[in-house]
């Protein structure tokens, strides 16, 4: 699950939002909206041979970073290997309710029914955090070309429309994906959450990022 430690709005903040690994959140609005529109596609999931693509029109105050043909284009240029038993791609619409949220969700995978859920990001193309991150994480945005600029009250990420699109595709894409690939092909039942998204970050930079594809 791509995560970040810091929220879309500025606004709010809690212990939830400190730990980029916690799956602990009393309430999640992005957790509501994958068993709803899951639940929308569960028979069509069932019947479609390949790969089932959904986009949802995006919150107004959101956008999708890349869309459904970008997706597709990256896709066709995987191993089929690693595409082995995934199920959909959907981009989700997002909500108020995600925005306010204490802690940003780019994606997430759920490796019961097979399917990756690329959610919005904010129009305003930043999130904010209270403190900057270690050097390692600030290295993980900065190589899509993002930006650092330090407020009063903390820092904020800036993205721009190329960098946002260049970490959905190269980097959250492919780290879904990663969760996926070690769901099929490897014993998870003993491995931590920290094993699985190290896998999972590993799987981006090795195939996203080094990778040739386009």
């Amino acid at each position: 699950m791509r995560r970040v430690k810091g929220w879309a709005n500025g606004l709010r903040s809690s212990p939830w939002g400190e730990n980029k690994l916690t799956n602990q959140a009393e309430y999640s609005p992005y957790d509501t909206e994958i068993y709803r529109i899951t639940k929308e596609s569960e028979r069509l999931l069932d019947k479609e041979e390949g790969i089932l693509y959904r986009t949802y029109k995006p919150h107004p105050e959101s956008i999708h970073p890349a869309n459904q043909e970008q997706i597709r284009k990256i896709i066709n240029n995987i191993p089929s290997h690693y595409l082995t038993g995934l199920k959909g791609i959907f981009l989700c619409s997002g909500s108020k309710k995600q925005l306010n949220c204490n802690e940003f969700r780019f994606a997430s995978y759920n490796d019961f029914y097979k399917v990756i859920y690329l959610f919005p990001f904010p129009k305003m193309m930043c999130l904010h955090y209270k403190t900057k991150p270690k050097p390692s994480i600030c290295i993980e945005y900065e190589r899509h070309g993002t930006r650092w600029i330090e407020e009063n009250n903390g820092w904020i990420l800036k993205f721009d429309k190329k960098s946002i699109q260049s970490f959905y595709l190269k980097d959250v894409l492919f780290h879904e994906l990663g969760h996926h690939v070690e769901n099929q092909f490897h014993d998870i039942k003993h491995k931590s959450n920290k094993q699985r998204e190290r896998f999972a970050e590993w799987f981006a930079i090795e195939y996203g990022l080094k990778s040739q594809i386009k």
